[in-house]
């Protein structure tokens, strides 16, 4: 290598290296974009849930995207029994009625953006729960809760090869063993920032 091509290869290397770092940048931008800050797509108490009470273990295929819900009925969150020693179980927490020792099933479609990333489903419940996004079990099967329900006595994480762009489906099958009944949700979801 002659003195010219040496000064011509160390003119061009910081170009090159610029150039291959900017084009290295824009392929994993979406994989490498900070998040932002956590986004209520559903909020505790949230109106227009389609529900219906069923008894233990009916309504089986409720949380298919397909499943014709046209039965159901609308109702606003939280459901279960207005009077008790729960702190949630009173006429302001509680909206809708479910009667205790029953299922109770409900439905509700999530729109969700492009770039959505870590969507999490927060429950409040009394007794059990099972959380369904697109059909797909999130909640590893029925979780067992015991005693009075808090806002977040469970969170499951969403997956994200689960989530589409646009209209999603959250279902969720509540169960109560008696004496007081309560179910409220939660929706959170985060996005990747658009850099430059």
């Amino acid at each position: 290598m002659n003195d010219r091509s040496r000064l011509v290869s160390r003119a061009l290397l910081p170009f090159a290296v610029v150039f291959a770092l900017s084009t290295v940048g824009s392929l994993g931008t979406a994989a490498n974009a900070p998040l932002s800050a956590p986004t209520i797509v559903v909020p505790y108490g949230a109106s227009e849930y389609k529900y219906q009470v069923v008894s233990v273990d009916d309504g089986i295929g409720f949380e298919r995207p397909d499943f014709d819900d046209s039965a159901f009925a609308v109702g606003d969150a939280g459901f279960g029994s207005r009077e008790g020693y729960c702190e949630l179980n009173n006429t302001g927490d509680v909206r809708t009625e479910w009667p205790v020792e029953t299922d109770l099933l409900v439905r509700k479609p999530l729109d969700l953006p492009a770039g959505t990333t870590d969507v999490v489903v927060y429950v409040a419940v009394d007794n059990d729960v099972q959380v369904f996004i697109n059909g797909y079990d999130v909640s590893d099967g029925l979780q067992f809760h015991e005693g009075c329900p808090s806002l977040g006595s469970f969170s499951f994480a969403v997956p994200d090869s689960l989530l589409q762009v646009g209209t999603n489906l959250l279902a969720v099958r509540a169960r109560d063993r008696g004496v007081l009944a309560y179910l409220d949700l939660e929706v959170t979801r985060r996005s990747r920032l658009r850099l430059g």
